[in-house]
């Protein structure tokens, strides 16, 4: 059977990359893609072997692999350079039957190697794109990024705040403005009345916000619009409870925001009969604000009617996500 290598950094992994696959499942049997790290790179080498994991998951013929080997390596292809990966490629891997480049240096290795060289798209015509050129304005060739890939550059903007302040509406109208989605408030759902919670109920919304932020994030573009974060949960459990919600490092990771937007309370209150009571809405503005500075988060208060609030909002969206 012949067993095709396409290898690389994939810093990041893009969809010239997923291309180039394809190319070698056209020609090979099975395919071994190979994610080369090295380190203090500027994405660590595991982050990118997940995603090189998670995209080609649904695909047996694909199996992919991680190195940390310390061979040399240069950005032009070189003879000699080409020479020591081939060697160590043929005794690493002795079943390879084809290498998979866009570079020159794939007929250097195919030679080492004594296998075939299938060269893809050397020009970059047919995928016009490059690494460097995500990592230097991820924002700007959005189109490029895979799924998996896109949670770890997405701009995340969390409308977070007390009761009847507008976060639902103002989370939608920010979702549909920037033609992106947006993870609702889980709560509203796991909760139908916010005086009747329990403590059972606060970890659920832990798990479903948690969740729905990883899932939506591979959705977005370029930015996602959050409907409350963790800490909000954290700072209801304390309100009604008088005791800290813990969460683990790995839900923490996930709600890392670029943008904190607080709606302030200078609206009419709105008792739609699930809510704590407009008596409850100074308190809480505090203890919101208390939560973000106590982290030393920075945050932006909006205010003034709803248009001005929306427009505020825009602005400061645009500025963060690099429109």
């Amino acid at each position: 059977m012949s067993y095709g290598l396409v290898f690389g950094k994939f810093m990041p992994l893009h969809t010239g990359h997923l291309a180039l696959v394809e190319h070698a499942l056209a020609h090979c049997d099975r395919v071994l893609l190979l994610v080369c790290a090295q380190p203090h790179e500027e994405i660590p080498g595991p982050l990118r072997f997940r995603w090189a994991t998670e995209t080609w998951a649904h695909i047996p013929r694909v199996t992919v692999a991680y190195t940390d080997v310390r061979l040399p390596y240069t950005d032009y292809s070189s003879r000699e350079i080409s020479r020591i990966w081939g060697a160590w490629f043929k005794q690493t891997y002795p079943d390879l039957t084809h290498v998979c480049t866009s570079e020159p240096y794939g007929d250097y290795l195919a030679e080492y190697m004594q296998v075939i060289h299938l060269p893809f798209d050397p020009g970059r015509v047919r995928q016009p794109i490059s690494a460097r050129q995500i990592r230097m304005d991820p924002m700007r060739y959005w189109e490029y990024l895979p799924a998996a890939v896109r949670p770890h550059y997405v701009r995340k903007v969390c409308i977070y705040g007390p009761e009847s302040t507008g976060k639902s509406t103002l989370a939608a109208r920010l979702a549909a403005h920037f033609d992106t989605v947006q993870v609702p408030e889980m709560a509203r759902d796991l909760i139908p009345d916010s005086t009747g919670c329990t403590w059972d109920d606060l970890e659920q919304v832990v798990t479903a916000q948690t969740e729905a932020v990883e899932r939506l994030a591979r959705q977005a573009r370029r930015v996602l619009i959050c409907d409350t974060d963790l800490l909000t949960t954290q700072v209801y459990a304390r309100y009604l409870f008088q005791r800290e919600l813990q969460v683990t490092p790995e839900q923490e990771a996930v709600h890392q925001y670029h943008l904190y937007l607080v709606p302030d309370t200078d609206v009419p209150y709105v008792q739609d009969g699930t809510r704590l009571g407009a008596h409850t809405q100074d308190d809480m503005k505090r203890l919101f604000i208390n939560a973000l500075e106590d982290r030393n988060i920075m945050y932006r208060l909006i205010s003034g009617d709803w248009e001005s609030r929306f427009r505020q909002a825009v602005q400061l969206v645009t500025a963060v996500a690099g429109y």
